[in-house]
C-alpha cells in the first residue's frame, strides 16, 4: 500500500457516506413505501417481511463468499479495488429501481415479485461492493490509533450520509419515491469513485503469496475457522444484537411521525435532526475517549447508553414536560449518543480481531471476517424487520398503533442489554497503542 496521506485517507473514508445512507434508507423507508399500513399496502405485510428476511439472509450468505473470493483474488489492481470498480454502478442502478414499483397505487402480485427480485439483487450487489471496501481498512494501516482516526473520518462521512438520510422525508414529499432512488443511487457512485482512483493496492497477481484453489467447500471451512477466534465470537454476537436494536429504532421513526405525532413524512426530519446533532458531537467524543481509554471500554459505554436510551420512546406522552413532539425529540437526541459510538468503533474493533487472527493462522483474511460478521448482522436486521412488523399493529388492526411502536422501542432496549452482557466477555485490550489478548 502506498503512503497513507490525508488525501488518500479522505478518499477511502468517503465510502462511509453510502454505507450509512443506503442501509438507513432501506431500513427506514422501503417498508413505508410498500407497506404504509395494511389497508394501503402494495405488498401484504407478512409477505414483505418474508421477502426482506430472505434478502437479508441472502445478503448474509453472499458476504462471506464475497469476502473469501476477494481474499483470494489475483490481479494487478490488488484484491479489493477490482470489486469496487465493477460493482459501484450496478449497485447504484438496483438501488434506484427499488423505489419504482410497477403498481405504485395498489396491491398487486407483480409488486411482490418485483420487490423480491430487486431486494435480492440489492443485497447481493451490496455485498460484492461493501465487503471488499471494508476489508481494505486493516490493509491501509496497521497502526491502532490511525485505524481509529480513519474510522472517525469514515464516521464523518457516515454522518454526511445520515444528514442526507434525515431529509429523505422532504425529498420524498417533493419528488416522490423516485427522488429517494435518484439521491441514494447517486450518492453510491459519488462515495466509491474516489477509492477507486486514490487507493492503490499492491498487485496480488504474481506477488509470491501462496495460492489456494477457489473451492466452494473451502469457503465454509474459512468461515468456520473464524469462529475459533473467541475475540471475534464475542464481537460478532454483540454487534449482531446491537444492529437488531438499532434497526428497530430506525424503522419505527416514519411510522412514529405519522401514527403517534400525526404528521406527514416530511416532518421525519424534525425527529432525525436532534439525533444527528448529538451524533455529530459525540462521535468526536468517542474518538477521543477510545484513544485514551481503549476501544473495549468505550464500546461498553456505547452499549450501556443504548440500553438506557433506546426504550425511552415508551415514556413519550408520560413525561412531565412538553408535548409528544418535544418529548420524542429529546429521546431521539439521547439515542444519538450511542449511535455515534456505533459509527466510530465496530470497524476499528474488527481490525484488531483480524490482526489477532493473523497471529493464529499466518494469513490476512479481512474479507472473510467482514463477511461472517455481516452474515450475522444482516440476519439480525432481517429478523428485526419481521419482529417490528408484527409488533407495530399491537392493539389495532389495519394501521400501526402507538402501543405497537412503543413495544418496538422497548424490545430494542431489551436486546441492547443482551449485546452489553455479551461484549463484557470480549478479550482484546490495549496498552500503549498495542492490542493484546486478556487471558
Amino acid at each position: 500500500m502506498q503512503q497513507l496521506t490525508f488525501g488518500r485517507k479522505l478518499s477511502y473514508s468517503m465510502g462511509g457516506m453510502a454505507l450509512n445512507l443506503a442501509n438507513l434508507v432501506i431500513s427506514q423507508w422501503l417498508m413505508k413505501l410498500y407497506v404504509p399500513s395494511k389497508d394501503t399496502a402494495l405488498v401484504a405485510v407478512t409477505l414483505f417481511s418474508i421477502i426482506f428476511l430472505i434478502g437479508r439472509v441472502m445478503d448474509g450468505v453472499t458476504e462471506p463468499i464475497a469476502g473469501f473470493i476477494s481474499d483470494h483474488w489475483r490481479s494487478k489492481l490488488g484484491r479489493r479495488i477490482p470489486f469496487i470498480m465493477v460493482m459501484t454502478l450496478p449497485t447504484a442502478l438496483v438501488t434506484f429501481l427499488l423505489w419504482t414499483p410497477p403498481f405504485p397505487n395498489e396491491m398487486n402480485w407483480l409488486n411482490a415479485v418485483y420487490v423480491f427480485i430487486l431486494v435480492q439483487l440489492f443485497f447481493i450487489c451490496w455485498s460484492l461492493l461493501a465487503n471488499p471496501y471494508l476489508a481494505l481498512l486493516p490493509e491501509i494501516t496497521s497502526n491502532l490509533k490511525e485505524r481509529v482516526n480513519i474510522s472517525t473520518m469514515q464516521a464523518v462521512f457516515l454522518m454526511v450520509g445520515t444528514l442526507i438520510f434525515a431529509v429523505m422525508g422532504p425529498i420524498k414529499d417533493t419528488f416522490g419515491w423516485i427522488g429517494i432512488g435518484i439521491v441514494t443511487g447517486g450518492i453510491i457512485i459519488i462515495s466509491f469513485v474516489p477509492t477507486m482512483f486514490a487507493i492503490k493496492e499492491k498487485p496480488s497477481d504474481g506477488d509470491g503469496t501462496p495460492r489456494e484453489k477457489l473451492r466452494f467447500g473451502l469457503i465454509f471451512d474459512w468461515a468456520r475457522t473464524t469462529l475459533k477466534n473467541r475475540a471475534f465470537v464475542y464481537l460478532l454476537a454483540a454487534t449482531a444484537f446491537l444492529w437488531f436494536s438499532l434497526n428497530m429504532v430506525i424503522l419505527l421513526v416514519p411510522f412514529w411521525t405519522q401514527y403517534v405525532l400525526g404528521m406527514p413524512d416530511s416532518e421525519v426530519t424534525l425527529l432525525m435532526a436532534p439525533l444527528l446533532a448529538t451524533n455529530i458531537i459525540f462521535f468526536f467524543v468517542f474518538n477521543f475517549l477510545a484513544k485514551k481509554y481503549g476501544k473495549y471500554a468505550i464500546f461498553l459505554v456505547t452499549l450501556a447508553c443504548a440500553v438506557v436510551t433506546m426504550p425511552l420512546l415508551c415514556l413519550v406522552g408520560v413525561l412531565p414536560f412538553g408535548d409528544k413532539m418535544l418529548q420524542s425529540q429529546v429521546v431521539m437526541a439521547l439515542i444519538g449518543i450511542p449511535v455515534a459510538g456505533i459509527m466510530v468503533l465496530p470497524f476499528a474493533l474488527l481490525a484488531d480481531v483480524i490482526d489477532y487472527d493473523e497471529k493464529l493462522t499466518g494469513k490476512r483474511r479481512e474479507g472473510i471476517y467482514v463477511g461472517v460478521q455481516a452474515l450475522f448482522q444482516k440476519f439480525a436486521i432481517g429478523i428485526s424487520i419481521a419482529v417490528a412488523a408484527a409488533l407495530m399493529y399491537a392493539g389495532g388492526d389495519l394501521k400501526p398503533t402507538e402501543l405497537g411502536l412503543k413495544l418496538i422501542s422497548l424490545t430494542a432496549g431489551v436486546v441492547a442489554i443482551i449485546s452489553f452482557l455479551v461484549f463484557l466477555r470480549y478479550p482484546i485490550r490495549e496498552k500503549d497503542g498495542i492490542a493484546y489478548l486478556k487471558e
